[in-house]
């Protein structure tokens, strides 16, 4: 991967100390590992090839370029972390095959059955916050309890659920 700039090449030893500090930092949340490593190869490239010498500055030519690169690279990674936080903090993930259907009927079979087990005032609770999207105030404030009082309820319906679903999957 030697880039020739007016006859100063960028060896491959200088491109891999650039690239070898920049695969050490976490993938951008939009971006794949194996496209995010790609996008960094091509920008050092980059960075290589628009590389001016400035006779004004003291240090080596050659330190001076890794210096450009990096710095082009770190400069490419901030603006894509900089872009996942204004997008709403949105985490493109690795390509997952979905669920089977049958999967997802089992588990909402699952869901289901531990639900029937609580009592209806509990079942009553986690419709009002999960399915009719009501908050821990707005439930508190219609049964005239406090919002902490809520919350524990939540928290002990819960894990209760979870106690059922996990029972339900051994048996099953």
């Amino acid at each position: 991967m030697s880039v020739m700039h007016d006859s100063m090449p960028v060896t491959d030893v200088m491109m891999g100390r650039c690239l070898g500090r920049a695969r050490h930092w976490r993938v951008p949340g939009n971006w794949a590992k194996a496209q995010w490593a790609e996008e960094i190869s091509a920008e050092a490239e980059l960075a290589a090839v628009a590389f001016t010498p400035k006779n004004a500055v003291e240090l080596p030519v050659q330190t001076r370029q890794q210096s450009v690169i990096q710095n082009h690279l770190l400069q490419r990674y901030r603006q894509e972390w900089c872009f996942n936080r204004h997008c709403g903090g949105q985490v493109i993930a690795e390509p997952v095959a979905a669920p089977v259907q049958s999967q997802r009927d089992s588990n909402a079979a699952r869901i289901q059955q531990a639900l029937a087990a609580l009592p209806a005032s509990d079942r009553e609770l986690i419709t009002q916050l999960y399915w009719e999207k009501q908050t821990e105030t707005q439930i508190a404030l219609e049964a005239g309890v406090s919002v902490p009082a809520i919350c524990k309820r939540r928290q002990r319906i819960l894990q209760r659920l979870s106690g059922l679903l996990k029972n339900i999957r051994d048996e099953g």
